[in-house]
């Protein structure tokens, strides 16, 4: 007899199960947990944290993922100047409507007008909690929060060698809201977060700021050459200059102001990140990591490495040893 098995009764994988698959993907490298710390030799952060309203003691936040959505904006928006010229030049040259000029014109006036309907979305934001210890986030349209002491790094390959940093965390009491077990977050702050010593770099300093504070992720005060202080920026402008002026960057500039004005986090968000807010309930204790057992990234020992305090790789320590010490953060 043949059953066939309908889509509601299909198990979903649970947080574990996801967390093998992703390991095992050859795309995907796991980082270290925030058991385990960067040694501090080799913790060398760059970004400029002087502004105080996204960086502070209670809560740091990005913009890449809005800011990124901007810079797509700009391409999508030259490919319809482009199309628009073309489907134009083919009408006046033969006196007649090209079907494919024009298909590929009204295709690329729609991909814009979701890119700019995107940006009116709250979704491009994240906001690192310190004094509560929880993620803020919007999945889809759905507000949520989740517990950092869950997090799950990974660093992987996204085109052409290039590498965005994901930190994964169960769904939890979001379960009856997301379809998956697993919810990822961006970790990237900047659009040059893209490669993989980046992502060793950018998670230590979300993993740093969590557990010690703002200070703990400044920039030094007199940084080696390519350790220079800059603003965290999603957007490619300087890079596509043509594109930005071929798509009228500056009308997309506009509208992405506008919305970005517009927008609030809810009131349960900032009581949550106003100075001395009542946490009662909430596991507001910093993830404290090892003081003796630390990890350099090494991209010939698949990634990184254990060490001790001074830097020396602990040869002894076997694999099993390692992944029963720290779970998460044994190397593949």
């Amino acid at each position: 007899m043949i059953v066939f098995k309908s889509k509601k009764s299909s198990a979903r994988r649970s947080f574990d199960e996801e967390l093998i698959r992703l390991k095992n993907h050859k795309d995907q490298l796991s980082l270290p947990r925030p058991t385990l710390a960067m040694w501090q030799g080799d913790a060398k952060f760059r970004t400029d944290v002087s502004n105080s309203s996204i960086y502070n003691e209670r809560f740091i936040e990005t913009e890449f993922m809005f800011e990124s959505g901007i810079s797509y904006g700009y391409l999508v928006s030259a490919w319809h100047t482009v199309s628009f010229l073309a489907t134009t030049a083919v009408c006046i040259k033969t006196h007649e409507i090209s079907f494919l000029t024009t298909f590929c014109e009204l295709f690329t006036a729609a991909l814009l007008i979701c890119f700019l309907w995107m940006l009116s979305l709250p979704s491009g934001r994240i906001r690192y909690n310190r004094q509560a210890q929880l993620v803020h986030l919007y999945y889809g349209k759905k507000l949520i929060a989740l517990q950092w002491r869950n997090a799950h790094p990974f660093a992987k390959i996204v085109r052409l060698g290039s590498i965005a940093l994901d930190i994964y965390f169960p769904t939890g009491s979001y379960a009856n809201k997301v379809k998956s077990e697993i919810i990822p977050v961006t970790g990237n702050f900047d659009v040059s977060d893209a490669g993989l010593d980046s992502s060793f770099y950018r998670w230590e300093f979300i993993r740093r700021y969590m557990e010690d504070g703002l200070e703990a992720i400044a920039p030094a005060s007199n940084p080696e050459p390519g350790f220079e202080p800059r603003k965290a920026s999603g957007q490619f402008r300087k890079t596509f200059d043509i594109f930005y002026y071929l798509g009228f960057g500056f009308l997309i500039d506009r509208w992405a102001a506008y919305w970005n004005a517009r927008f609030r986090w809810p009131e349960e968000v900032e009581r949550l990140c106003h100075p001395g807010a009542d946490l009662t309930g909430y596991d507001t204790s910093p993830v404290a990591s090892s003081k003796t057992h630390f990890y350099r990234f090494d991209p010939r020992q698949g990634g990184y490495y254990i060490c001790d305090a001074q830097g020396n790789e602990l040869r002894d320590a076997t694999r099993a040893e390692r992944a029963a010490t720290y779970p998460s953060s044994a190397m593949k």
